[in-house]
């Protein structure tokens, strides 16, 4: 694991990620429920599946609205906490049951996070425009990303900024590319004989059988170019990877590919026990759950028997970091941490939540014979600035101040500060 040598390491939130037209994690709930405006479809089951668990274990009727929903670190950590220990979490959902509310909760959130980029750049306001210049400044020879989230917003506007750039998550993850699927049938107004369509169909059965088996992405032959890769250091995983439980390889994919990685996640058996949750409540027909896990399944390297999934740390207060990439990507953290001359945080409020990774930076920073240099980008409301202002003083002291917190966000000033 190669952890290259940075001046500049900047850490993000999910306030970074806003700029691009993500939520803010206290926005996640509102943009997941917007499907609930969908006739159908794998979003709109989804929500109907995880309304009807927080009917069922928090009171709530399975139409109320996204601000009368718990919050989402006291939804993961309920989950999270039975479904590990073995334990039911109510009458209705008993362990598995609770590891499919888990999985349906992340697959609707990464479809989610994908959906509001594509609106974001499609739209491309203001705040776009003033991450467009933050990444036309930044200089990715110097520069190393820790990021708090799980979009790929980083890696898609580094790849827009310049051009092909190649990212290394420091975490051993290889570049990996999900393969097409054969097609049912022949393309329309092709003359097909029946031999092409036997074939054809049974080619197409055989995958849904045995899956689809996971390719190696091939990269670059510049040995130097590949090592000067930017760090991009997921903590809690990412939206755009998979994971194995047989030989514990993690792939990263383009993150174009997003909504295929979400349903991988939901598997046949999540199906059933959706179905039947929903069946007595819900009047959604065996076609349109159909289209809900309906691709192929991606199968690892190692064993055409296990497909790949995801193993995200969740907004639970317990997060679960014990997987050999946390390990790893936590490692990289600290040695981008310690080399950087410039710590640069951008749309993080440095919340109590967080006290492992705070317990990072401080035992990093005490470390080093010589301190980082500070930047803090702030934003949101006139509370959300004092509150944030108020954390990092009380946890960095005097070297937050006037010249280092910039309270307006991504402006000018700020970004010719980081890059100075």
């Amino acid at each position: 694991m190669h952890i290259p040598h940075v001046e500049t390491v900047v850490i993000v939130g999910a306030g970074f990620s806003h700029y691009a037209g993500l939520p803010l994690t206290s926005g996640f709930t509102e943009a997941m429920l917007e499907a609930r405006g969908l006739t159908g479809g794998p979003s709109r089951v989804l929500v109907d599946f995880l309304a009807q668990f927080i009917h069922d274990s928090f009171d709530h009727p399975t139409k109320t609205e996204a601000g009368n929903w718990p919050e989402l670190e006291d939804v993961f950590t309920c989950v999270d906490l039975s479904a590990n220990s073995g334990h039911h979490l109510g009458g209705t959902f008993a362990p598995a049951d609770l590891r499919t509310v888990r999985r349906a909760m992340l697959s609707r959130i990464i479809r989610m996070l994908h959906q509001k980029y594509e609106t974001g750049r499609k739209k491309k306001d203001s705040d776009w425009k003033k991450l467009d210049n933050f990444f036309a400044c930044v200089n990715p020879a110097r520069t190393g990303f820790i990021s708090m989230n799980w979009d790929t917003v980083i890696e898609r506007k580094l790849a827009v900024a310049r051009g092909s750039a190649l990212f290394d998550y420091c975490c051993d993850a290889v570049a990996a590319e999900i393969p097409d699927p054969p097609e049912k049938i022949l393309p329309k107004g092709a003359y097909i004989t029946p031999e092409d369509y036997v074939s054809s169909r049974r080619e197409y059965l055989k995958a849904q059988e045995v899956g689809l088996v996971v390719m190696v992405a091939a990269l670059p032959m510049d040995r130097k170019r590949v090592e000067r890769s930017i760090p991009i250091v997921k903590i809690h995983g990412s939206a755009n990877w998979l994971y194995c439980d047989n030989c514990r390889q993690v792939f990263w994919f383009d993150p174009g590919q997003s909504p295929r990685i979400s349903d991988q996640l939901i598997r046949p058996d999540d199906i059933q026990r959706i179905r039947r949750i929903l069946s007595n409540r819900h009047s959604h027909s065996k076609r349109t759950l159909g289209g809900l896990g309906s691709q192929l399944r991606v199968k690892c390297l190692c064993s055409e028997e296990v497909a790949l999934g995801t193993r995200i740390a969740t907004f639970s207060y317990r997060k679960a970091l014990d997987f050999p990439m946390f390990q790893k990507s936590w490692l990289a953290a600290e040695e981008l941490l310690r080399g950087a001359d410039k710590w640069v945080f951008i749309g993080y409020s440095l919340p109590a939540a967080d006290y492992e990774f705070k317990y990072l930076l401080k035992r990093t920073q005490l470390s080093r014979r010589t301190p980082p240099r500070f930047i803090v980008v702030s934003g949101g409301t006139k509370e959300d600035v004092v509150r944030a202002c108020a954390n990092y003083h009380k946890f960095f002291g005097k070297a937050i101040n006037k010249r280092t917190f910039f309270p307006s966000g991504l402006t000018e000033d700020a970004v010719a500060a980081i890059c100075r």
